[in-house]
């Protein structure tokens, strides 16, 4: 009974796995039909629409799966760190126009000032301004009532806008499930 408890475990995982293997393997590019001349095909790939090549997978070389060390080592030793007054986990190492806020030891967020020139999203330099961000980052997921939200799977990277005066006052990157 044992046995066969495991061969069906053990079955049902490999049957499990290999469709959704086949599922994630390229597709080819069909041909479509148009109604107005039916002999005629048009090809359509993915160069055929505007995809950004940005991930959010890290910020100026930084992951939010980095821990204190990565960061000293990439970074430097922090011009101070400041731990908060009310969520005593929480330390930020500071440098200048960037903080790195830990969460007893785990990164919780980057932040870059919104003085800073430039920031490193993934491995693209853009300059830090509302008008450039926008054009790399494209369409915002979500507009909130203190900025613009991009999502890329776990990741998420929000604009603090001041709409007042219309300045970009902080770009900050975190981890989904922290919201």
């Amino acid at each position: 009974m044992k046995n066969t408890f495991l061969a069906c475990y053990l079955a049902g995982g490999i049957i499990g796995i290999v469709p959704l293997t086949y599922i994630s393997l390229p597709q080819p590019v069909h041909e479509l039909q148009t109604a107005s001349t039916p002999t005629e095909s048009v090809t359509v790939s993915h160069a055929d629409y505007d995809l950004s090549d940005i991930k959010l997978q890290s910020i100026n070389g930084l992951t939010l799966y980095d821990d204190k060390i990565t960061v000293e080592r990439m970074l430097g030793e922090p011009v101070r760190v400041t731990h908060d007054d009310y969520f005593t986990e929480l330390e930020t190492y500071e440098y200048p126009d960037l903080d790195v806020v830990f969460s007893e030891g785990i990164m919780e967020e980057i932040k870059v000032s919104g003085s800073a020139d430039t920031i490193w999203i993934d491995d693209q330099e853009i300059p830090v301004s509302i008008e450039a961000l926008i054009k790399a980052l494209g369409e915002p997921n979500y507009k909130a009532e203190d900025g613009i939200v991009y999502e890329s799977k776990e990741n998420v990277l929000k604009l603090f806008i001041n709409y007042d005066n219309g300045t970009l006052e902080s770009i900050a990157y975190y981890h989904i499930s922290s919201v």
